[in-house]
């Protein structure tokens, strides 16, 4: 369904002047006023659209071996189900040789510095998702294969696990410690000292002893809903720690040449594994980071729109989404933003950008706490298909897609959204001029 309404508006002649600046139209600047201004006023319609439909869709990979921080954890979350988040780590040399003497273990462990918190547009945000009280299980693997040094790694890359080398039980410490600590069996450690002095030698012979460690939470956390929070794995106080013959220390840390890939699992919610298997239209969405769901939106009657050709400026272009207040507690905030992106034309199941983020923020996607939920404007978007049709007379919009964006570290955010279009939830509104 389609409301229109038709005003004299002189708010649309600013954005308006500067759109048709920036196509270059073939006439000179000092002609375009003359005709579209006539008398010196400006006949604005404002569309809002209402036949509005949405589902929960599973989201893209992303790739994660360029991150600048990781994550790992599990969580049970009540509305969304199970989610993993793997890390492989990668210890490499910075001193080279071995004393020769011989060594008998004391201990050895694995320790990952906390990432606390990141800044996104001049926001700050503590790095964590869920309960960080609850205690998780988390094994410790040796990685069984080769990580290629131009090789790119995606969220559903699956290592081969080799041996299990330790397991860590508890909770994220944040409050009285900057590291997570994860004790590993002495047996790997005394393999480790008992290798060939040549291993110690050369980093790509200490790369085939050790490829590489993993580490796999396990499903279901002992107390809690379970917790997911970021390390910086690329540090030299991310490190593998032997202690041996009482008092001597052998340290090897990751650094910033070594590989550190992101990979996770989950098992959906009925609700969500119901809205990915359906085309249907659901009056209540979700979205959620590490690849987990996205929302897909349609817009019905946006082809009226498009068959003006470039006889119609479009002044404002605009989509709000709201939260269900369900989704917002104290272990589950509210995504400080979101993005609005469309189905990419290779393949429609995966997102691409749309031309109005080439201007930063002033195309939104903030979160906005007065109305708890997001608005975007898609001016420029919506002019480039405008165009295209005159062009071409092909419709070339499939809708938009609703998710939470993949940060550098990746965002542990999650969101329930209201998108009952009966009730008209999603409210989508464009105010166009027609030229002649």
């Amino acid at each position: 369904m389609i409301n229109t309404k038709l005003n004299i508006k002189s708010k649309g002649l600013l954005p308006l002047f500067f759109l048709l600046v920036f196509w270059g139209c073939k006439k000179e600047t000092t002609d375009i006023g003359v005709d579209i201004l006539g008398d010196g006023n400006l006949n604005s319609i404002e569309v809002l659209l209402t036949d509005i439909s949405a589902r929960s869709v599973r989201d893209d990979s992303s790739r994660t071996d360029n991150l600048s921080s990781n994550t790992i954890g599990v969580i049970n979350d009540p509305i969304f189900g199970l989610s993993k988040s793997c890390l492989i780590v990668q210890p490499r040399l910075t001193q080279y040789g071995t004393d020769g003497t011989s060594k008998s273990i004391d201990s050895v462990k694995l320790i990952l510095k906390y990432d606390y918190d990141q800044t996104v547009k001049n926001v700050k945000t503590i790095l964590k998702y869920g309960n960080l009280s609850s205690v998780i299980v988390m094994d410790v693997y040796k990685l069984n294969q080769d990580l290629g040094d131009t090789v790119k790694y995606y969220s559903t890359f699956k290592p081969e696990l080799g041996n299990l080398v330790g397991t860590f039980t508890g909770s994220f410490n944040f409050s009285d410690s900057t590291s997570l600590s994860i004790m590993l069996n002495n047996s790997f450690g005394q393999e480790m000292l008992d290798w060939n002095s040549d291993v110690y030698k050369d980093e790509t012979q200490f790369l085939k002893a050790l490829k590489g460690l993993v580490i796999v939470p396990r499903n279901n956390p002992l107390s809690g809903e379970g917790a997911i929070v970021c390390v910086e794995a690329g540090l030299n106080s991310s490190k593998l720690q032997l202690f041996y013959n009482d008092s001597l220390t052998k340290t090897i840390p990751m650094g910033s040449s070594s590989r550190r890939i992101n990979y996770y699992e989950r098992q959906p919610s009925v609700n969500l594994t119901n809205q990915f298997n359906s085309t249907n239209n659901y009056g209540t969405t979700y979205a959620q980071s590490f690849g987990g769901a996205k929302i897909k939106v349609d817009l019905v009657g946006l082809d009226s729109i498009l068959k003006m050709g470039e006889k119609v400026v479009i002044n404002e272009a605009k989509i709000t989404f709201l939260l269900d207040e369900i989704s917002i507690t104290d272990e589950f905030k509210a995504p400080p933003r979101m993005f609005l992106v469309v189905p990419d034309t290779s393949n429609l199941k995966y997102s691409m950008p749309i031309i109005d983020l080439i201007t930063t923020s002033n195309y939104g996607g903030d979160y906005n706490p007065v109305i708890k939920g997001y608005e975007f404007h898609f001016n420029r978007y919506l002019q480039q298909l405008v165009k295209e049709y005159a062009k071409t007379g092909k419709n070339n919009f499939n809708g938009f897609y609703l998710s939470i964006p993949v940060d550098f570290p990746v965002t542990p955010y999650r969101g329930v959204f209201k998108t009952d279009k009966d009730a008209g939830d999603i409210k989508v509104s464009i105010t166009y001029t027609k030229l002649d």
